[in-house]
Formats: structure tokens, C-alpha cells, sequence
């Protein structure tokens, strides 16, 4: 709600973002982010002890969110969980290849020209 208020709204040029939308889902943000970092206290991961799918696939969504102004700094227990996650070195990899591509992209719409998306995008 907040990303495609902020960010994809612009993007699409689906006019200016809705102030009551981004609010509502910040409220949202911190009442999800509460529970999660209360469900992370004593644990090393998500579900325990063990690294799990679960860890990247919600770690994935945590630059995304710090990107669109929704910091965990209030959540202690998902910081430190997520600096778990960032200090892996195919983590790590991951976040720069995204970095990598989000400004090639940025790039080219500041350019204007148009972005080859391959076979069969936008189709």
C-alpha cells in the first residue's frame, strides 16, 4: 500500500499519492512489525533456530520498506534478526545485484529511453 502509493503511483503516472492511503498502511506496518518482533524474541530466525526460506523471503521485503520510509530502528528484535540475514555473503550478493539493477533502471528512465525487458514482457 505504501510502496505503490509512494513509488509505483509516479512510476505508472497514476497521479499523486493519497496521503490517507500511505497513513493507513504505516499504521498497518507497525502493528505487523510488533507482532513479528515480539514472535523473534529469543529466536535466531523466523521459525527457530534454523535458516529457512521464511528468513529470505520476509528479509526481502525489509531495504524495500527502509527505501519507502518504513524503518525497523523501532524493532529491536527484527534488527537484529535482520543483520543476521545481511551479514550471509550470498545475502549480501543479492542486495548489491539488486542495488546494481535498480540504478540501471533508474538510469534509464531518467534517460527516457525505453528498457528491454525481454521476450514476452509487457505482452
Amino acid at each position: 500500500m505504501v510502496a505503490f502509493e509512494k513509488t509505483s503511483k509516479a512510476v505508472l503516472g497514476l497521479g499523486p499519492p493519497d496521503a490517507a492511503f500511505i497513513a493507513r498502511g504505516e499504521q498497518n506496518f507497525a502493528r505487523f512489525a510488533a507482532v513479528l518482533d515480539r514472535s523473534l524474541n529469543g529466536r535466531t530466525w523466523l521459525t527457530g533456530e534454523a535458516l529457512t526460506v521464511a528468513d529470505f523471503s520476509v528479509g526481502a521485503i525489509i531495504p524495500s520498506a527502509a527505501r519507502i520510509g518504513l524503518s525497523i530502528a523501532p524493532y529491536p528484535e527484527i534488527a537484529l534478526w535482520y543483520a543476521r540475514l545481511a551479514a550471509l555473503p550470498p545475502w549480501q550478493v543479492a542486495l548489491a545485484q539488486q542495488a546494481s539493477a535498480a540504478a540501471a533502471w533508474q538510469a534509464e528512465r531518467q534517460a527516457g529511453t525505453a528498457i528491454d525487458l525481454g521476450p514476452g514482457a509487457g505482452a
